[in-house]
């Protein structure tokens, strides 16, 4: 039986136009905008484990952005085959790339604030602007809501504010084809600032589940950036 596939769904944000004007929210838009990723080079490792059909994969995937264009360096801690690297890259490649660049185009469906357990600020954008999440199906922003976490630096003379934190949920249950209903889907981005002060995607974790073919079964996923 076919394995159950959802996939890591990059969060490929892609331009939308900016609700009424937040002042945090601007500023970290600002910013953002002005990170290139062809200035950025790092590792990322994917573990993912995919349910479905009575069988469960295990796969361990690194690749490497060098600011220009993406490698497979391992799968499963072996060199890939021609193959492996042909369907990985395609699929890579599909999706723009990763990064804090991508946070100006998210926020700019942000229309509403609240406050988490520790008072710090929460931006909430209750539908994904259209683009910014694709699968190899089409794109499913519609379906999904955001809430990204706001943290300040606490440099002296700063008070720069940055996204620490994003999570991104299914708003209800949804068919990315006649064969894959997904019930339940959740991820997790996390970001630090580096030495230099701006904020990096560090870390991601991915959980959905729901059915295909009928068959019930779903994905775990967590993905690590090292950068170089």
């Amino acid at each position: 039986m076919k394995s159950f596939v959802f996939g890591l769904m990059s969060l490929a944000f892609l331009v939308a136009a900016a609700p009424v004007p937040d002042p945090v929210r601007d500023r970290i838009i600002v910013e953002s905008r002005a990170m290139n990723p062809a200035g950025v080079t790092f590792d990322r490792t994917t573990k993912s484990v995919r349910t479905g059909g009575g069988t469960v994969t295990d796969t361990v995937k690194v690749e490497r952005w060098d600011g220009r264009k993406w490698s497979v360096l391992s799968i499963n801690g072996k060199r890939p085959s021609t193959n492996q690297k042909t369907e990985t890259l395609k699929a890579t490649t599909s999706a723009p790339v990763p990064g804090y660049h991508r946070m100006a185009v998210l926020l700019s469906g942000a229309t509403d604030r609240g406050t988490d357990a520790q008072g710090r600020t929460v931006l909430k954008i209750p539908v994904l602007p259209v683009g910014s999440v694709r699968t190899d199906t089409g794109d499913i922003s519609s379906h999904l809501m955001a809430e990204a976490t706001i943290a300040q630096r606490t440099a002296p003379g700063s008070g720069q504010p940055w996204v620490e934190r994003v999570k991104v949920t299914a708003r209800e249950p949804f068919r990315m084809n006649m064969l894959i209903k997904v019930q339940n889907f959740e991820q997790v981005s996390e970001y630090r600032l580096d030495a230099n002060g701006k904020p990096r995607l560090v870390s991601q974790t991915a959980d959905s589940s729901g059915t295909m073919f009928g068959f019930p079964g779903g994905e775990k996923t967590e993905v690590t950036y090292t950068y170089r």
